[in-house]
């Protein structure tokens, strides 16, 4: 929780400091959005090969790893403000949130012992994570209004030199692990954690890369229809895009202490799915902001727990917490991230907006096809 709290308050720093740092090295805002790009790369790197660094040195000391080169990249940007520099470290910095993302995942997998505990605690995790997100951008709008926004990047390298002392005093014990072990030898405790790909799995990460690709069009798409299609004063799609989060958070501390450990996790993610694909169909027609209003809180609320949903249920089909189908499956889910806004973005330019939005109810259907696939495949092996 404390891992995702302060990964949310960082993944939020780059779109606040953006101004400051353009106008500090000389560069067009674009261009430093450009080079923050490149970060994306590190974190979908980290994520890719977060697994066989955990199978190596357990998932405690992946956190310790994450935590050292977020505070040392962010401090060498504070102190060393030179743009190679930090393009270099912005991509250690995303590489650090990757590795604590597969870590944690994979630790909250190996404490649960029933399908749908897991689902649920990765939902409140996230609350944490939107949190962090949350309050990133009203914390650090004062900060660089009052110093610069090195002090931000300083602040960054703080915190994780408070997250790096906190794992060291803890006693983490990696359950899934223990158990293993003492269930098998050790040659077969390894070779089953080894073994980790089926095709449930694989159809599973699809499904969760064509919702992340959902999640972009959102994302991506939802601000400049509101602004330009439907001309919307630009505080009004503010505070939208607010509704939207907020109950999006809400939806994953309720649902997710309160719904997902009770409910077959496959039964959830079907009807969220269907219920998220059409109200984003129906959102396309909307044009009043009390409408607009009730559909970012029913988008919210539909798609809220579906991520860690579809990540858990995935992680599931394994029988036991295996670090690398934990980086696998979280790797396919990022791999959406850009295909997702330059799919949205190639297809609203050519086709328009508003079909670019359609391709998310359609891509949804496919989701829930698979997940069903996926139930129907265990059934059978059950049988």
């Amino acid at each position: 929780f404390v891992a995702f709290l302060f990964c949310g308050f960082q993944a939020a720093i780059y779109g606040m400091t953006t101004m400051s740092v353009a106008e500090f090295f000389g560069k067009d805002s674009s261009r430093i959005v450009f080079y923050d790009s490149f970060g994306m790369w590190g974190q979908i790197l980290a994520m890719a090969t977060g697994g066989f660094v955990i199978s190596k040195i357990k998932g405690k000391n992946t956190l310790l790893l994450a935590g050292c080169m977020m505070l040392i990249a962010s401090a060498l940007i504070a102190l060393f403000p030179v743009l190679p520099i930090y393009m270099s470290m912005s991509f250690i910095c995303n590489m650090a949130i990757g590795f604590v993302l597969v870590a944690c995942y994979y630790m909250t997998m190996g404490t649960v012992r029933r399908e749908g505990e897991g689902e649920g605690k990765l939902a409140i995790m996230n609350v944490f994570f939107s949190a962090g997100f949350m309050i990133s951008p009203l914390i650090n709008g004062f900060v660089i209004d009052a110093t610069s926004w090195r002090t931000v990047f300083g602040i960054i390298s703080g915190l994780f030199i408070l997250f790096v002392a906190l794992l060291l005093f803890m006693n983490i014990s990696e359950l899934a692990d223990e158990e293993i072990n003492d269930r098998k030898t050790e040659r077969e405790a390894a070779k089953e954690k080894d073994k980790f790909m089926s095709i449930p799995l694989a159809l599973t990460a699809v499904a969760f890369f064509l919702f992340v690709y959902v999640e972009q069009i959102m994302n991506n798409l939802n601000q400049p229809r509101m602004k330009e299609d439907l001309g919307f004063d630009i505080k009004i799609v503010g505070a939208m895009v607010m509704t939207y989060a907020l109950t999006q958070m809400l939806g994953r501390l309720v649902f997710g202490k309160f719904l997902l450990p009770k409910v077959k996790t496959h039964k959830y993610i079907i009807v969220s799915a269907l219920l998220f694909g059409l109200f984003m169909a129906l959102f396309l027609k909307a044009t009043t902001v009390p409408v607009v209003v009730g559909f970012m809180v029913f988008l919210g609320l539909a798609n809220s727990c579906i991520y860690p949903a579809i990540a858990g249920y995935g992680l599931d089909q394994i029988g036991h917490a295996s670090p690398k189908a934990t980086s696998f499956i979280i790797t396919c889910g990022s791999i959406g991230i850009p295909v997702g806004t330059m799919m949205s973005g190639l297809i609203g330019e050519h086709f328009g907006r508003a079909n670019a939005m359609l391709v998310g109810p359609v891509l949804l259907v496919v989701v829930v096809v698979l997940i069903y696939a996926v139930h129907q495949m265990g059934a059978k092996k059950q049988a």
